[in-house]
């Protein structure tokens, strides 16, 4: 990792210690080490400006966890793909550790996934927040996010270019409607590749690892942003309303299927219970009604 003014000065991976790990100057120096001396956790969303893939959002997840980690080497106890897992480790592993949700990768596009991260992010905002945790989350596009949850959430770094990402602060104004979050741009940070055979490689292997056998088990890979997961969402409740309405209409006539076509009519007659006046009242035609009491509404 580096500054945008001397890439050079600081680690790719920065020393554990009890000291700021991130030099003075670098972008997320002076709130790290607030969020530390006051014992508050921290929480950073790693996404790409563009939504690409291969911009290296695992690997700056991955050595900006390992900094801030305070409590001995980053494992594999410390970086997952699964939001449960994210959840678990939160609550076991001790004070002042990282932990990576590396959950974007992975096909972070299907509603459920979708569903199961920004329920553990709120968990894990809401309710654990006085255990002084440093999570840090990879998703191909911020937008993914709940707005809860982006609200509770500190840091936002966008990734511009391989190796290269904004740093920007969330901030919260009280007097704005809607969504009151403020992107306070900060500055650049920059990542080498994770040097091999360190300890930090082989957590990354096994991130890949996880990765794959995902992919391999049949999991979607394409992220769908929130406008389309919303219109897929008004579609179902759009065909489950179709389904219900023509059930009922079908329970009408079937109450009446025994009758012979004389008795039929003149009950129609009597009732009014009309196939023409039925689709006046749902906006359907007389022939969509017929089409619908004989199943054939596809």
């Amino acid at each position: 990792m580096s500054t945008d003014t001397n890439p050079d000065d600081a680690p790719d991976i920065p020393d554990k210690n009890w000291s700021n790990p991130f030099p003075e100057g670098y972008p997320l120096h002076d709130l790290y080490g607030r969020r530390v001396r006051n014992n508050q956790d921290l929480v950073i969303i790693i996404d790409d400006y563009h939504a690409r893939r291969g911009t290296g959002k695992t690997v700056a997840a991955l050595q900006l966890a390992a900094g801030m980690n305070q409590a001995g080497d980053l494992t594999k106890a410390n970086a997952t793909t699964r939001a449960e897992e994210l959840r678990n480790a939160y609550a076991k592993l001790p004070e002042r550790s990282a932990l990576v949700l590396d959950e974007g990768e992975l096909g972070a596009n299907k509603y459920e996934a979708s569903t199961k991260t920004n329920k553990a992010l709120r968990e894990i905002m809401s309710i654990g927040r006085v255990l002084e945790k440093y999570v840090v989350v990879t998703m191909p596009e911020k937008g993914m996010l709940d707005p809860e949850v982006w609200k509770m959430s500190d840091v936002w770094i966008t990734m511009v270019e391989k190796g290269l990402g904004i740093v920007h602060y969330l901030k919260q104004n009280p007097y704005a409607s809607g969504d009151s979050t403020q992107t306070e741009k900060v500055g650049t940070v920059s990542f080498k590749d994770i040097q091999k055979g360190t300890q930090l490689r082989e957590v990354y292997n096994d991130l890949t690892a996880q990765k794959r056998t995902h992919i391999s088990g049949g999991e979607a890979t394409d992220y769908i942003p929130r406008p389309e997961m919303k219109e897929r969402l008004a579609e179902e409740r759009q065909e489950a309303r179709k389904d219900m309405r023509n059930g009922l209409i079908r329970s009408i006539y079937d109450r009446l299927g025994d009758l012979d076509d004389d008795d039929l009519q003149r009950i129609q007659r009597s009732s009014g219970v009309s196939q023409a006046l039925i689709g006046e009242a749902v906006g359907l035609s007389q022939p969509q009604i017929g089409n619908i009491v004989r199943g054939d509404d596809s």
